[in-house]
């Protein structure tokens, strides 16, 4: 399916946002508290929870896509869940666990989103940094200070 067609008959909706409510608190030294009172809805405890949820529910269903060529390259629910599960697998196997942070060097993609989520699904925080950091000629003292930070 070309582009044009895609965008043409996209599902699009209006966005349904819950009111905009604020309550503000002015102390007497100056300070500003802002709250919202609006109750955060939590269906899922992790940010990967979904991904399994819909993969079960919808596996069929695109869940991310992006342009290939001429064309798209879409992956489904069941397919991402697959792959994040095997990548997780390779990141234990590799003795890479834990609570200290990957690094992914990589432009934002499919690729990218998978290996962040099976960091993710493994308790891990996925820290991405510009692939442009890593690139030939490039000053790889920027990117020796994301790996120090991390």
């Amino acid at each position: 399916m070309d582009a044009e067609l895609r965008t043409a008959t996209a599902p699009f909706r209006d966005a349904r946002y819950a009111p905009r409510r604020l309550e503000v608190e002015r102390r007497a030294d100056g300070v500003m508290i802002l709250t919202n009172p609006t109750p955060v809805v939590a269906p899922f405890a992790t940010m990967t929870g979904p991904l399994g949820h819909w993969a079960a529910l919808d596996p069929g269903r695109v869940w991310l896509a992006e342009r290939s060529g001429e064309g798209w390259r879409e992956l489904t629910y069941g397919a991402a869940h697959e792959q994040v599960l095997a990548l997780a697998g390779g990141l234990r196997a590799l003795g890479v666990v834990g609570p200290r942070p990957l690094l992914i060097l990589a432009r934002n993609g499919l690729d990218h989103a998978l290996i962040k989520y099976a960091a993710m699904s493994q308790g891990m925080p996925a820290a991405p940094v510009s692939p442009q950091y890593g690139l030939p000629g490039a000053n790889l003292a920027r990117l020796a200070h994301a790996v120090e930070v991390l």
